[in-house]
């Protein structure tokens, strides 16, 4: 279904113009569910491991698991930096999609005073913090829960990134990557309307519906929205720059670009989505 595997090198511009050309289909979601019962099944795990968020990705993710009947393990990790909107979002895909149904209450666990104690020894220690520093730790702590979780229910945490945050580097190291990443090669604006698709199979699409209206945010208090942190008006443009660079920088590579495009190129590097692309290739690379 998916033209690659594996997340391509950065310099395999062909493999990611062939993921971007990704195109919805009810055979893409069914993958995506087969997929998810296969690896289970595979590697002897009892359950995934999720954070609910009330954002696309992950309540995505738990309708999917939900329509399967995968058995998963939902929490909604609330930090002081989470809108009341965000969390009601977030209990609603808890409630709606639980597999095996669960109280609400035991999905439910809010780290605000971990993540102050721990803020305020740090910064004690190191004298000094940064908002980006900050999301990150609040990302790590909540990451932490989860994989505790996962590690006393025989289970693995998924991950929710898909590929226009793989593409930029918008997620972070150790605080947002789980053991499987069943999205990650899925443009947004796709799973946008793999969500769409996914509603006629749920018995309670609102909970996912009111995910795909919702403004994108990280909830870590960096910004207002992601596509402001990414300096762009909506995922449908990140695609696009994307596009546009890796066709240029492939024609570049067999030879092929006249000077107007290697000024072209000069100028997509220096957009939000190419820039975070170009300052973020250990992430996708791994340890060295």
């Amino acid at each position: 279904m998916l033209p690659v595997a594996a997340c391509p090198a950065d310099t395999d511009f062909q493999a990611w113009l062939d993921l971007l050309a990704l195109e919805p289909s009810t055979a893409l979601l069914e993958r995506i569910g087969q997929f998810l019962e296969e690896y289970l099944r595979e590697h002897r795990l009892q359950c995934y491991v999720l954070g609910l968020s009330g954002g696309i990705d992950s309540s995505f993710l738990a309708a999917v698991l939900w329509w399967r009947r995968i058995p998963y393990q939902g929490f909604c990790l609330p930090l002081v930096t989470n809108a009341p909107e965000e969390m009601a979002r977030a209990k609603a895909v808890a409630q709606a999609y639980a597999w095996p149904p669960r109280p609400l209450e035991a999905m439910v666990v809010d780290f605000s005073d971990q993540y102050r104690a721990l803020s305020a020894a740090f910064a004690q220690r190191l004298g000094r913090t940064t908002p980006v520093a900050e999301g990150n730790l609040k990302a790590r702590l909540r990451m932490l829960f989860l994989y505790h979780v996962a590690q006393l229910s025989g289970g693995c945490v998924l991950s929710t990134d898909q590929m226009d945050e793989l593409l930029t580097g918008f997620w972070t190291l150790h605080g947002d990557v789980g053991d499987v990443s069943p999205i990650q090669l899925i443009p947004k604006t796709v799973e946008y309307r793999l969500a769409e698709m996914l509603c006629q199979y749920l018995d309670d699409p609102a909970p996912l519906r009111a995910a795909i209206a919702a403004v994108p945010t990280d909830g870590l208090g960096i910004s207002t929205s992601d596509l402001e942190q990414l300096e762009v008006p909506s995922y449908a443009e990140v695609e696009r720059l994307f596009r546009e660079y890796f066709t240029l920088r492939r024609d570049a590579a067999r030879g092929d670009l006249d000077a107007s495009g290697t000024a072209r190129i000069q100028e997509l590097e220096a957009t939000g989505p190419v820039r975070r692309f170009l300052a973020s290739a250990h992430k996708r690379r791994g340890p060295a």
